[in-house]
Protein backbone atom coordinates (compact mmCIF):
# COMPACT_ATOMS: atom_id res chain seq x y z
CA UNK A 1 0.00 0.00 0.00
CA UNK A 2 1.52 3.07 -0.90
CA UNK A 3 1.66 6.72 1.35
CA UNK A 4 -1.33 8.02 -0.62
CA UNK A 5 -3.30 5.31 0.44
CA UNK A 6 -2.46 4.85 3.87
CA UNK A 7 -3.27 8.73 4.26
CA UNK A 8 -6.70 8.39 3.02
CA UNK A 9 -7.44 5.29 4.65
CA UNK A 10 -6.23 7.50 8.42
CA UNK A 11 -8.48 10.27 7.17
CA UNK A 12 -11.38 7.75 6.65
CA UNK A 13 -10.40 6.00 10.06
CA UNK A 14 -10.58 9.32 11.59
CA UNK A 15 -14.19 10.42 10.05
CA UNK A 16 -15.39 7.16 11.37
CA UNK A 17 -14.31 7.94 14.83
CA UNK A 18 -16.81 11.00 14.53
CA UNK A 19 -19.18 10.06 13.22
CA UNK A 20 -19.32 7.15 15.67
CA UNK A 21 -19.11 9.81 18.57
CA UNK A 22 -21.59 12.21 16.75
CA UNK A 23 -24.14 9.58 16.64
CA UNK A 24 -23.21 8.01 20.01
CA UNK A 25 -24.10 11.16 21.57
CA UNK A 26 -27.37 11.69 19.55
CA UNK A 27 -28.57 8.42 20.49
CA UNK A 28 -27.70 8.78 24.67
CA UNK A 29 -29.37 12.26 24.14
CA UNK A 30 -32.39 10.37 22.98
CA UNK A 31 -32.18 8.01 25.75
CA UNK A 32 -31.70 10.58 28.57
CA UNK A 33 -34.35 13.14 27.34
CA UNK A 34 -36.69 11.19 25.38
CA UNK A 35 -36.65 7.46 26.39
CA UNK A 36 -38.15 6.37 22.77
CA UNK A 37 -34.70 6.45 21.00
CA UNK A 38 -36.34 4.92 17.78
CA UNK A 39 -39.08 7.14 17.50
CA UNK A 40 -36.37 10.16 17.98
CA UNK A 41 -34.42 8.78 14.95
CA UNK A 42 -36.99 7.86 13.08
CA UNK A 43 -38.34 11.15 12.60
CA UNK A 44 -34.68 12.30 12.50
CA UNK A 45 -33.62 10.14 9.81
CA UNK A 46 -36.35 11.62 7.62
CA UNK A 47 -35.77 14.91 8.16
CA UNK A 48 -32.06 14.46 7.69
CA UNK A 49 -31.96 12.17 4.80
CA UNK A 50 -33.80 14.52 2.37
CA UNK A 51 -31.00 17.23 1.84
CA UNK A 52 -28.66 14.05 1.45
CA UNK A 53 -30.76 12.54 -1.33
CA UNK A 54 -31.22 15.83 -3.15
CA UNK A 55 -27.80 15.75 -4.26
CA UNK A 56 -27.37 11.78 -5.30
CA UNK A 57 -27.34 13.34 -9.07
CA UNK A 58 -24.20 15.13 -8.27
CA UNK A 59 -22.66 11.80 -7.10
CA UNK A 60 -24.26 9.88 -9.58
CA UNK A 61 -26.78 7.94 -8.62
CA UNK A 62 -30.69 8.11 -8.86
CA UNK A 63 -33.59 8.21 -5.54
CA UNK A 64 -36.51 6.40 -7.16
CA UNK A 65 -40.17 7.05 -5.99
CA UNK A 66 -43.11 5.14 -5.00
CA UNK A 67 -41.21 1.59 -4.47
CA UNK A 68 -42.84 -0.71 -1.31
CA UNK A 69 -40.59 -1.69 1.45
CA UNK A 70 -38.43 -3.75 0.47
CA UNK A 71 -38.09 -2.34 -2.95
CA UNK A 72 -36.78 0.56 -1.46
CA UNK A 73 -34.84 -1.05 0.78
CA UNK A 74 -32.61 -2.41 -2.00
CA UNK A 75 -32.74 0.83 -4.27
CA UNK A 76 -31.37 2.65 -1.33
CA UNK A 77 -28.73 0.17 -0.69
CA UNK A 78 -27.73 0.38 -4.34
CA UNK A 79 -27.78 3.54 -4.84
CA UNK A 80 -25.93 5.53 -2.02
CA UNK A 81 -23.11 2.77 -3.00
CA UNK A 82 -22.91 4.14 -5.99
CA UNK A 83 -22.54 7.94 -4.84
CA UNK A 84 -18.84 6.54 -2.62
CA UNK A 85 -20.88 7.00 0.63
CA UNK A 86 -20.86 3.06 1.14
CA UNK A 87 -18.68 0.34 -0.53
CA UNK A 88 -22.01 -2.37 -2.10
CA UNK A 89 -19.35 -5.45 -0.52
CA UNK A 90 -20.35 -4.36 2.29
CA UNK A 91 -23.86 -4.74 2.45
CA UNK A 92 -26.29 -7.28 1.12
CA UNK A 93 -29.65 -7.75 1.65
CA UNK A 94 -31.78 -10.24 0.70
CA UNK A 95 -36.15 -11.15 0.99
CA UNK A 96 -39.39 -10.35 -0.30
CA UNK A 97 -41.78 -7.69 0.18
CA UNK A 98 -42.74 -9.36 3.61
CA UNK A 99 -39.38 -10.10 5.46
CA UNK A 100 -36.04 -8.84 4.30
CA UNK A 101 -32.49 -9.60 5.81
CA UNK A 102 -30.05 -6.11 5.72
CA UNK A 103 -26.67 -7.36 6.47
CA UNK A 104 -23.88 -4.95 7.01
CA UNK A 105 -20.66 -6.51 6.94
CA UNK A 106 -18.29 -3.02 8.16
CA UNK A 107 -20.70 -1.16 9.52
CA UNK A 108 -19.71 2.48 10.78
CA UNK A 109 -22.08 2.77 13.35
CA UNK A 110 -20.67 -0.72 15.04
CA UNK A 111 -18.66 0.57 17.53
CA UNK A 112 -21.38 3.07 19.12
CA UNK A 113 -23.88 0.70 19.21
CA UNK A 114 -21.74 -2.06 20.99
CA UNK A 115 -20.65 0.56 23.62
CA UNK A 116 -24.73 1.65 23.97
CA UNK A 117 -25.53 -1.67 24.57
CA UNK A 118 -22.29 -2.53 26.89
CA UNK A 119 -23.07 0.64 28.86
CA UNK A 120 -27.08 0.91 29.48
CA UNK A 121 -28.29 -2.00 28.02
CA UNK A 122 -31.26 -1.23 26.15
CA UNK A 123 -33.89 -3.24 24.87
CA UNK A 124 -34.03 -0.96 21.88
CA UNK A 125 -31.23 0.12 20.27
CA UNK A 126 -32.04 2.48 17.51
CA UNK A 127 -29.64 0.82 14.30
CA UNK A 128 -28.68 3.56 12.14
CA UNK A 129 -28.75 1.84 9.04
CA UNK A 130 -31.88 0.61 9.78
CA UNK A 131 -33.43 3.93 10.41
CA UNK A 132 -31.54 5.32 7.15
CA UNK A 133 -33.42 2.31 5.17
CA UNK A 134 -36.50 3.02 7.05
CA UNK A 135 -35.89 6.74 5.77
CA UNK A 136 -35.35 5.78 2.64
CA UNK A 137 -39.11 3.98 2.46
CA UNK A 138 -41.04 6.96 3.64
CA UNK A 139 -38.60 9.44 1.01
CA UNK A 140 -40.17 7.15 -1.41
CA UNK A 141 -43.41 6.74 -0.26
CA UNK A 142 -45.10 8.36 2.21
CA UNK A 143 -46.34 6.22 5.14
CA UNK A 144 -44.09 3.10 3.82
CA UNK A 145 -41.68 3.12 6.66
CA UNK A 146 -44.17 2.80 9.68
CA UNK A 147 -45.39 -0.33 7.98
CA UNK A 148 -41.92 -2.19 9.28
CA UNK A 149 -40.50 -3.31 12.06
CA UNK A 150 -36.77 -3.99 12.76
CA UNK A 151 -34.81 -5.94 14.96
CA UNK A 152 -31.51 -5.61 14.58
CA UNK A 153 -28.13 -8.58 16.24
CA UNK A 154 -25.21 -6.90 16.98
CA UNK A 155 -21.72 -8.14 16.94
CA UNK A 156 -18.73 -6.31 18.43
CA UNK A 157 -17.06 -5.98 15.02
CA UNK A 158 -19.29 -6.62 12.38
CA UNK A 159 -21.42 -7.89 10.57
CA UNK A 160 -24.74 -6.18 12.07
CA UNK A 161 -27.46 -8.15 11.16
CA UNK A 162 -30.69 -6.49 10.54
CA UNK A 163 -33.86 -8.47 10.32
CA UNK A 164 -37.26 -6.56 8.63
CA UNK A 165 -40.60 -7.26 8.95
CA UNK A 166 -43.98 -5.95 7.43
CA UNK A 167 -46.35 -5.50 10.11
CA UNK A 168 -49.16 -3.30 8.49
CA UNK A 169 -50.57 -3.66 4.98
Amino acid sequence: MNEECKEQEKKIDSVMSVMNAWVYGIEKTANSFFGKPEAFYRQWIIISIRPFIAKWKELGAEFKYDLEGFDAAKMYVEEVSKTGFMDIKDHKIEGDSENFVYTVFKCPYNEHCNMLVKEDKVEKLACLRAMSVLGAMEMSKSGESKKWEYKPQFKEGGPCIIEFKKTKK
